[in-house]
């Protein structure tokens, strides 16, 4: 099957690959390959050591490794908020201001052991202080895996949406072991595998056959499993970022259903992943409307989301179209006051009329398409009510 490999499992493995960006960085994945990560520390010169995590994580994972480092070098622990309630202007202020009273300098490096919320924080913190210092990151979920930690972008939420201020740094390296994997919620490993999906309907028809394949609805996979699937997920967006390594062109596609999605996650408080499920298939039915897609092409949207991967609950009830259009207007990708889109030309391709793959839709097509998908929603969850009863 094209766009699909099949890599040898090797536990302590460590595969080398690169970010394919503009500042690029090392990409080092693999499992059970924490006893490799002082090596490559060792290539770095440096005075002291930040580790930032969530608390929880810490107990999990975190703590072997930072006892490892501890044991060589001078490192210092910092706990930050779980998720995306870091991501905040009191939390980047705090936080930095606690990093200068414990003596970091421009020769310090830190660590990022989380989800892509911490990767995002301390990446904005590393870009910060002192106009940049150097910082890693080990992301823990799939999100963080496969998706997050493939960009140099680093940003905060503000008061009326997300990822409002922020900026690009790239971190020496990443470091990716799939055990961290293995004890994620499995809500969480479906926000980062529908970010796969997402590259599929972009980019690579092929790739979703391969999903529809492999995913299942309980998500649960053999340690092997996760391995070969967090391995083709990071592949599938490698290939687009390999056409457009400043983030600043082509790679907008990568941001279809986000536009609907990132509204829907402020207003609602969904995790991302299922905002952006919502969001996916909504530019689906909005891309029908135009003439550009099928029926059947909305269908699969629905058929892998729901029935491959499990994210079928409800749409939220307190989200209308008149909040859902409000809260677009604030979004990041927006050139005037209309949001824009990234839509398909057909299942694989993005269409591109604008020439930066960035679509402008007339508001009433926009409300009409999103009336038609609350109101089919609210039908379909009537139904499912009537039949629990």
């Amino acid at each position: 099957m094209t766009n699909v490999q099949n890599i040898e499992f090797i536990p302590g493995k460590v595969i080398t690959l690169s970010t394919c960006l503009e500042k690029p960085s090392p990409f080092l994945f693999g499992f059970e390959i924490q006893d490799k990560f002082l090596e490559e520390l060792e290539k770095y010169s440096f005075d002291k050591i930040f580790f930032l995590t969530e608390a929880h994580l810490f107990e999990l994972y975190g703590k072997d490794l930072f006892n490892k480092i501890s044991e060589k070098y001078s490192c210092q622990i910092q706990f930050v908020p779980i998720g995306e309630k870091c991501k905040h202007f009191p939390v980047l202020e705090e936080t930095c201001e606690i990093l200068i009273v414990k003596g970091v300098s421009k020769n310090s490096i830190l660590i990022a052991f989380g989800g892509g919320a911490v990767g995002n924080i301390v990446g904005l913190v590393a870009g910060l202080i002192f106009r940049g210092i150097r910082f890693i990151e080990i992301p823990t979920s799939m999100t963080g895996q496969t998706d997050s930690t493939l960009s140099n972008k680093q940003a905060i939420n503000g008061k009326t949406g997300k990822n409002h201020f922020g900026l690009y740094h790239a971190p020496i390296f990443i470091w990716v072991d799939t055990k961290y994997l293995k004890t994620e919620p499995l809500s969480s490993r479906r926000s980062g595998i529908i970010e796969g999906i997402k590259n599929g309907f972009i980019s690579g028809a092929s790739f979703l056959d391969y999903l529809e394949e492999v995913l299942n609805l309980e998500v649960k996979f053999t340690d092997e499993q996760l391995y070969q699937l967090a391995y083709n997920i990071i592949l599938s967006k490698l290939r687009i970022l390999k056409k457009d390594p400043g983030e600043k062109a082509y790679a907008i596609i990568l941001e279809y259903g986000h536009t609907f999605g990132h509204a829907i996650e402020w207003l609602e408080k969904v995790t991302h992943g299922e905002a952006v499920s919502y969001g996916m298939k909504i530019a689906a039915h909005l891309c029908l409307e135009m003439g550009l897609i099928s029926q059947q092409d909305v269908k699969g949207h629905y058929y892998i989301i729901e029935e491959k991967l499990g994210f079928n609950n409800p749409f939220p009830t307190s989200i209308t179209t008149e909040k859902l259009i409000d809260a677009m207007i604030a979004d990041n990708k927006k050139t005037g006051q209309a949001p824009r889109f990234v839509l398909l030309e057909k299942i694989g391709q993005c269409y591109n009329p604008e020439g930066d793959y960035l679509v402008t839709v007339d508001k009433e097509l926009l409300m009409k398409v999103i009336d038609n998908f609350i109101q089919k929603e609210r039908q379909r969850n009537t139904i499912s009510l009537r039949a629990e009863c």
